[in-house]
């Protein structure tokens, strides 16, 4: 049975988009319709402090990302206003470091990759596109690039497949459209593993690998699982038409994704991810709840009860709606 282990009063001013933790559990960021990135301290007593409120945004903020903290405090965000901000931690001082304005409507995500692929950050957008960017140590700049024409309605949200200790493993993509579909993207080029673009980059070395279907209306969101356990990779997807959809391949390489409806709500779901460790499911939607699936030993996954005085406690306006 689920419990709430601890209640943060963010003061946003209107409704939260997105809430992640950093790796250690111990850094919270928030970011909602008031424009505004927050960034909270959060202790294992259950006591919570605020460190930053981040102002930058014109409009909406939808999500969030941390970076590895091998990279030191680093923290993205995507708005409605077609930015991606990304957000440095010096001396204890959160300030912008970099802004990237080249989508041409709203950005709808961010992710950075896993650190074993260099300090990547992607981002998707309403006007189709995905985007790219690398920070180049030589230079100490950002270098973006932009994978065209992804979803023809608007990509939704992307997530990285998880790192490994090959340096020579694909790096891939999963996104998540308004076409009703959900794309694996993976990068072709066989050049220097730490340094994945070449000087004369090109989009065309991102590949659409696999188009996995399952949903009859938008998909919200489509997450990779970030551990591959015994080589078996996971995505979960879910979207406006209530499908919770689980899709895994026991070999990315040479076999087929095979899709199983784990859940079929009655309204629609906007956000669904894995646990750190892959084995429980977060999901939420039109009915303002949080749901969460647990994973047994035999495969199957079963939602987690709720204590009836936790969903009169639920704050409504977290994992509810977004308008993406």
């Amino acid at each position: 049975m689920t419990t709430i282990r601890q209640r943060i009063d963010t003061q946003h001013r209107d409704a939260i988009h997105d809430a992640q933790l950093n790796i250690y559990g111990s850094r919270l960021a928030t970011c909602g319709s008031d424009r505004l990135v927050k960034i909270f301290e959060v202790r294992p007593n259950g006591q919570s402090f605020p460190l930053a409120e981040l102002s930058g945004h014109m409009g909406p903020v939808w999500k969030v990302s941390w970076a590895h903290p091998k990279y030191g405090g680093l923290l993205a965000s995507a708005a409605y206003d077609k930015k991606v901000i990304i957000w440095q931690e010096q001396n204890g001082r959160w300030q912008k470091s970099y802004e990237w304005e080249t989508h041409e409507a709203s950005t709808t995500s961010v992710a950075f990759a896993p650190h074993q692929f260099g300090l990547l950050l992607a981002s998707s957008s309403a006007d189709g596109d995905i985007g790219i960017l690398r920070f180049d140590p030589p230079t100490g700049q950002w270098k973006s690039s932009k994978i065209q024409n992804c979803h023809e309605q608007g990509v939704n949200s992307v997530s990285w497949c998880p790192g490994t200790a090959d340096p020579m493993a694909k790096k891939r993509l999963v996104s998540a459209g308004n076409d009703m579909k959900v794309k694996i993207l993976a990068f072709t080029s066989l050049i220097h593993p730490y340094f994945p673009f070449s000087s004369n980059e090109s989009t065309n070395e991102w590949e659409c690998e696999k188009v996995l279907s399952g949903h009859t209306d938008f998909v919200r969101e489509a997450s990779w699982c970030p551990v591959a356990n015994k080589g078996q990779q996971s995505i979960v997807s879910c979207g406006v038409d209530g499908n919770l959809v689980l899709f895994r391949t026991s070999n990315i390489e040479t076999d087929e994704w095979k899709s199983k409806l784990l859940d079929k709500a009655p309204s629609a779901l906007y956000h669904a991810s894995f646990s750190p460790c892959g084995s429980f499911l977060s999901v939420s939607g039109d009915d303002n709840m949080i749901t969460i699936f647990r994973e047994n030993l035999q495969g199957q996954w079963l939602k987690v009860p709720r204590e009836n005085k936790e969903r009169e406690g639920m704050n409504p306006t977290v994992g509810g709606q977004s308008q993406r």
